[in-house]
């Protein structure tokens, strides 16, 4: 009897063993398993926000903008190193696969000095010291947009090859909207009219570029809406249809000073103190990161002028320009180019002044 209690003792102590050794390896896994995933979810947010930043450099056309507007959107996030701490990445994390494309990885890792600390790990592997590597991957990437909303209500003849400087397109003078039509980067900072107030500049008679939104035969089951008071609130407001290439806008004819003027000035003084800095050709002075004063306007083939009356035009293309001032009836923007939400051109456009920007990966 003696003997069999004895042996048992034997057998529970190797039982304690075995359940002390289980419970550290669920020690493992509930608490360093934990640390892991959230440190991990820590430095995926903080890649995909440093891919998209850096390719908001991209859209510009440098890379070493993209590089430093990653390294400093990246340490911005945090994540869990022994405490939170910020995400410090290089010019060495950062790629450049393909054009328009960045990638960016984020990391707690011993060859990078930054190694995650744990808890119990080094019970599992003894040499170990505590530590262990996390990483995470982004990639965003650049497109050009050719169909988007919050058009105004406005749309201006593309550039043609104005061979005696008339503004009118006559026999023998030659349109393509790549070679002679405005273009980005060769535009941007340009100032151009986009609404004209005197009647000699007029297109055609009683036309001074206002427009109807939505386009016509837009499927979306409303026709233009015309009028001074909806003119007025397009030009101050987002109109939620999107307009693209090949579409036709409705012609609104008639200077409309007034609605043109209380529409401007409702604009304005979203964001009053941003002016156009010619030096570094963007917007300086604005309350915004995008300023409610930067629009998006739709461009006509000039070879098909539009005529008096109710007609309208053909979109070939769409730019975007900060809305500096109304100049008599005159209105003026300057070109730029920005980042929008919407469709991707179907083909390789050239010169574009809409880009989106999407992860993908």
């Amino acid at each position: 009897m003696q003997t069999t209690l004895n042996n048992d003792r034997g057998s529970i102590m190797i039982m304690a063993a075995v359940a002390l050794v289980a419970l550290f390896s669920f020690a493992v896994l509930t608490i360093d398993g934990a640390m892991l995933m959230t440190t991990k979810n820590q430095l995926q947010a903080a890649a995909d926000a440093a891919a998209l930043a850096g390719a908001t450099g991209l859209a510009t056309g440098s890379e070493a903008t993209a590089i430093e507007r990653a390294v400093a959107i990246a340490s911005n996030n945090q994540a869990v190193q022994d405490v939170r701490r910020p995400v410090t990445i290089t010019e060495d994390d950062i790629t450049f696969p393909e054009p328009g494309m960045i990638r960016v990885r984020t990391h707690r890792t011993e060859a990078t000095g930054d190694p995650l600390r744990t808890y119990f790990l080094r019970i599992v592997n003894p040499i170990s010291a505590n530590l262990t590597d996390v990483s995470a991957v982004a990639a965003a990437q650049i497109y050009d947009v050719c169909a988007t909303n919050c058009v105004k209500p406005w749309s201006v003849p593309d550039r043609w090859d104005d061979v005696n400087g008339n503004g009118t397109m006559e026999v023998g003078e030659s349109y393509d909207p790549d070679l002679t039509g405005y273009n980005a980067p060769g535009d941007v900072g340009q100032a151009i009219v986009l609404k004209v107030g005197n009647p000699q500049q007029a297109i055609a008679s009683g036309q001074f570029f206002p427009i109807d939104l939505p386009p016509l035969d837009c499927g979306c089951g409303t026709d233009p809406q015309t009028g001074g008071s909806q003119y007025r609130w397009n030009i101050a407001n987002c109109n939620g249809f999107t307009v693209e290439p090949g579409d036709r806008l409705q012609l609104e004819p008639g200077n409309m000073v007034g609605p043109t003027r209380q529409g401007m000035q409702d604009l304005i003084d979203q964001d009053p103190n941003a002016v156009w800095n010619s030096s570094s050709q963007t917007i300086t002075g604005s309350a915004f990161g995008l300023s409610p004063r930067v629009v998006l306007v739709p461009f006509f083939d000039p070879s098909v002028p539009p005529e008096s009356g109710r007609n309208w035009v053909r979109v070939v293309k769409i730019g975007a320009f900060f809305l500096e001032r109304i100049d008599g009836n005159d209105v003026i923007g300057r070109f730029m180019k920005v980042n929008v939400n919407g469709v991707p051109c179907a083909g390789n456009e050239e010169g574009t002044f809409l880009t989106g920007i999407r992860l993908v990966e």
